[in-house]
């Protein structure tokens, strides 16, 4: 392995630490998400009288591992091995 593929090799590994990071830090749902359910609050007088919290939903994006992570790290994945492939050296013409 050549310098440069070391290279191609340890951005395509850092990158997708970060996805991963990233995905994980924004709550590492399976299907990204448009909003998300909330519960409201109870009072005191609620919660003695047995009564359900309310949900309500809030307009908030979610990253999911499907689609997006995936895609992008299937992308970097691709051009990693692309690059990677490209940048081998020939040892057989350096022998000769």
């Amino acid at each position: 392995m050549n310098s440069k593929q070391k290279i191609v090799l340890l951005t395509a590994v850092f990158l997708l630490i970060g996805i991963i990071v990233v995905w994980q830090a924004s709550g590492g749902e399976i299907l990204s998400k448009d909003g998300i359910w909330v519960k409201k609050e109870m009072t005191e007088l609620d919660k003695s009288l047995g009564l359900k919290p309310e949900l309500e939903f809030q307009k908030k994006f979610v990253l999911g591992l499907l689609p997006h992570t995936a895609v992008f790290s299937g992308v970097v994945v691709f051009i990693s091995a692309s690059l990677f492939f490209v940048f081998r050296t020939k040892k057989n013409k350096e022998k000769k």
